[in-house]
């Protein structure tokens, strides 16, 4: 299934004009990439999940990468944004040292494709809000 919902998720992306890359040994990821007005691009996967009821995970990584020593007041603003936006997460991975971002949708073979691109938009824009936000905390 999960390549099923890969399929359609990809074929409403060739609509859109959306480059992409299927990854993964039964092509059940897409990578894609935006442009931001506050950041040049952001590079955004999609997992889709066929075992736990036909959902997909959209992750947005390496928002920004955090000097050490700004870690707490990033983890602040984190917290914020968090509280802020209802529709994703933003997380500091503590092996690099980046913010994150994620989403996770249940999906329908019907709606699947265009379901999964308005959580990509939406993304992008909660991420394109919340870059000068996570800059200002690193950087006052």
């Amino acid at each position: 299934m999960a390549n099923m919902l890969t399929k359609l998720a990809a074929a409403y992306f060739d609509t859109k004009g959306i480059k992409y890359d299927l990854r993964g040994d039964n092509e059940e990821a897409i990578v894609t990439g935006f442009r931001l007005d506050n950041k040049d691009s952001q590079r955004i996967v999609i997992v889709f999940y066929p075992e736990e009821n036909e959902s997909c995970s959209i992750k947005g990584y390496e928002v920004v990468k955090v000097p050490k020593e700004k870690i707490g007041d990033v983890l602040i603003a984190l917290n914020h944004l968090n509280n802020q936006f209802r529709w994703i997460k933003f997380s500091l991975d503590e092996e690099d040292l980046t913010v994150n971002a994620s989403d996770d949708c249940v999906l329908t073979p019907d709606t699947c494709g265009e379901e999964v691109y308005r959580c990509c938009m939406q993304m992008v824009s909660i991420i394109d809000e919340a870059y000068p936000i996570i800059m200002k905390a690193m950087w006052g």
